[in-house]
C-alpha cells in the first residue's frame, strides 16, 4: 500500500486537495490574518516547558510553528500527513542552519 492511499484513507479528498496547494504557511504569515500566529506562540509559550525540551510537532504543517520552536532551542519533530508540508518544512529548517528541526517525517 501506498504512502498516497493511506493518506487518502485519513484526509478526505476535499482536505487532500486543499493541503496539497501548499496555502498554509502564507495563510499563518500573511500580514491581513496575523492574530492565529501571534496567539498560538503566546499559548505556546505559556505553557510549554522552557528550553532544551524535546517537542513532536504532530499536524505540524508547513513548520511554522516548529521553527520558530527550534530558532527557540527546542529540538522539535515535526510529524505531518501531507508530503509537500513536510518538504516545506525541511526547506524553512535548511533556512535557518543554526536552529534546524530535529526531524520532519511523513506519517499518518
Amino acid at each position: 500500500m501506498s504512502d498516497k492511499s493511506n493518506l487518502q484513507n485519513l484526509l478526505s479528498d476535499e482536505v487532500l486537495a486543499h493541503y496539497e496547494r501548499g496555502l498554509e504557511a502564507e495563510r499563518l504569515l500573511k500580514r491581513t490574518n496575523p492574530i492565529e500566529l501571534v496567539r498560538t506562540q503566546e499559548l505556546l509559550s505559556r505553557y510549554l516547558p522552557p528550553p532544551p525540551a524535546v517537542i513532536f510537532d504532530v499536524g505540524g504543517g508547513s513548520g511554522i510553528y516548529a521553527c520558530w520552536l527550534a530558532q527557540l532551542g527546542y529540538q522539535v519533530h515535526l510529524i505531518d500527513p501531507v508530503p509537500l508540508h513536510v518538504e516545506q518544512a525541511r526547506s524553512a529548517s535548511q533556512l535557518q542552519p543554526d536552529y534546524p528541526l530535529a526531524s520532519a517525517e511523513v506519517s499518518s
